[in-house]
């Protein structure tokens, strides 16, 4: 009787123990099934030290922000930046129209046309 008694509390706490995993278990990415977003252009020093702009060949101004690629040494070459599209923060400049969370940097030239 008593292992009958035992053997369905612990069928039960198993049970509520998966439930309560699968209802805070993370949701799939968004970002994942979204596209990459390629800009190709010149790309100049930002406001501030990982921040840059793009300006592309029609005149389209992005500002690109960076984590840990050193795009700094990248600045006034043309280049194609692949990210996903951000909004803007209250603190990111006005100039920019667009703006990217860059994730990979593909050099095209070692200098702008301007």
């Amino acid at each position: 009787m008593k292992a009958t008694i035992s053997f369905w509390i612990m069928t039960a706490m198993l049970f509520c123990t998966l439930g309560t995993l699968a209802l805070y278990a993370a949701p799939a990415s968004h970002s994942a099934s979204r596209t990459a977003t390629e800009v190709t252009g010149c790309l100049e020093q930002g406001p501030t030290a990982k921040e840059y702009l793009l300006k592309t060949s029609d005149g389209t101004t992005w500002g690109v922000n960076e984590a840990d690629m050193l795009m700094n040494n990248y600045v006034d070459h043309t280049v194609t930046v692949s990210g996903d599209r951000v909004r803007p923060t209250a603190t990111e400049r006005n100039d920019a129209q667009h703006f990217l969370r860059a994730y990979d940097v593909v050099v095209e030239s070692s200098n702008c046309q301007k």
